[in-house]
């Protein structure tokens, strides 16, 4: 007799049940949810129960994408071009510092420790990464609102950017290197990312303009939430298929929401508040449950250095940037806290790495298990610490809660037509504003 091999569909909701209980339990240690969340994914991965074994997360990676689409989408309807000039100078300091002094410093560090240039590159280049979701969730889950989570959102929104630029330069530069050509492709190593870049933009704006104008009009209907989280998904799937990155490219999507004539922001908070949590928690839990508990045995120095520096540099250069670009004192001291998450970007470029590398016999061969090894034991150890550190800084900071409070519901503009749909946005609107 075969043994019970339970449908997908008895695994999702089982996961979605643990998921709840689990986030619960930390819950009440004082930890945020998403901790819960990549705890039991976690438990029920192949390092414990093999519930979700890593064919199934390869199957729902669909979800990532779907989660990570209405991620972008939410950021970027938080953000108001007013705020972010602003804030410009300061957001650009703290972005360069952390993201180039962060690649500069790991580059650094794992050289002296391996004398390998391009494994040191590579390294360097995904250290400068930084995860939105788990911070955003956080943010979310408290509520926090303030200038520090306004300066947190603008700068996880752009670090990736940046991470695209420095992950480019280093391939095309290790590649070479490995390769022992003489010459590099500086066209190839400047075209790749712009265009990744680039053409998100052009996307988002491309399908941003046209939404914007149909959410003026359908607004007042009933069932609009359809409408919006199609689009949005549309335009996520559009950037897989091209190559273009899926967060940049809804990000944008949501700043044209949020600052074309006729702000519909509220909705789309509205959307991402009822459709997200499910995407979110399954998302959270297929990020537990790829991450191998193994491979912590395996990090040596090289994953401590990797992690301590790393950390270094984007506390160290987030401080530094705030004070070049003379943010608040608060955003100074805290800001670092939130940029400490690894995942999504990391994890992916890490394993395109050992694929691609593959090509260049057992020196690409080592690099590639050396970076996919110790990119996914730090990220286990970043994507459970990350977010309580999260909720530190906005504690400290005194941001927790400042987005519900009643004098915030009580001088909200009056719904259009009492709309249902505005009424439910009115309680999160005001969550990230600044």
């Amino acid at each position: 007799m075969e043994p019970f091999q339970p449908d997908t569909l008895a695994v999702v909701g089982l996961v979605i049940m643990s998921a709840y209980l689990g986030s619960k339990g930390v819950q009440r240690l004082g930890v945020p949810q998403v901790v819960g969340f990549i705890l039991v994914g976690v438990l029920l991965g192949s390092s414990f129960l093999n519930i979700i074994p890593l064919s199934l997360v390869h199957d729902l990676n669909f979800i990532i994408e779907i989660a990570l689409g209405l991620i972008g989408f939410d950021m970027g309807s938080h953000l108001r071009l007013s705020d972010l000039r602003r804030l410009g100078r300061t957001i650009l300091a703290i972005v360069l510092s952390e993201g180039v002094g962060t690649f500069l410093l790991v580059t650094a560090g794992v050289y002296l420790l391996t004398r390998s240039l391009p494994l040191a590159l590579i390294f360097g280049a995904l250290a400068s990464a930084t995860a939105p979701a788990a911070t955003v969730d956080v943010l979310a889950e408290y509520r926090a609102k303030g200038p520090l989570t306004t300066t947190l959102l603008a700068v996880v929104g752009l670090d990736d950017a940046l991470a695209l630029l420095l992950f480019s330069f280093a391939l095309v530069t290790a590649e070479s290197l490995l390769a022992h050509s003489g010459r590099l492709p500086w066209g190839q190593m400047l075209l790749l990312p712009l265009r990744e870049i680039g053409g998100a933009v052009l996307l988002g704006v491309v399908v941003g303009v046209p939404f914007q104008w149909m959410l003026n009009r359908l607004k007042h209907q009933h069932a609009v939430c359809g409408f919006i989280v199609g689009t949005v998904l549309f335009a996520a799937g559009l950037a897989t298929s091209l190559g273009l990155s899926l967060i940049l490219a809804t990000m944008t999507m949501g700043l044209v929401v949020a600052n074309l004539k006729g702000d519909n922001s509220q909705y789309a908070h509205c959307v991402v508040e009822r459709v997200g949590p499910l995407a979110y928690i399954l998302f959270f839990v297929l990020v537990g449950a790829r991450l191998q508990i193994r491979v912590l045995a395996g990090i040596g120095l090289l994953g401590l250095a990797y992690l301590l520096l790393r950390t270094v540099g984007k506390m160290g250069g987030a401080w530094l940037g705030g004070w070049l670009g003379r943010a608040p004192s608060v955003v100074r001291n805290y800001l670092g806290f939130g940029l400490l998450s690894q995942a999504g970007v990391a994890v992916g470029l890490a394993l395109s790495i050992s694929y691609r590398f593959g090509a260049y016999g057992e020196a690409g061969d080592l690099l590639g298990r050396n970076v996919v090894n110790v990119i996914t034991a730090t990220t286990l150890v970043v994507q459970i610490a990350g977010p309580i550190l999260v909720k530190f800084a906005i504690g400290r900071a005194g941001e927790i809660g400042r987005g519900a409070s009643l004098a915030a519901l009580d001088s909200a503009p009056p719904c259009p037509d009492g709309d249902e749909a505005c009424l439910a946005a009115t309680n999160t609107r005001s969550r990230f504003a600044p």
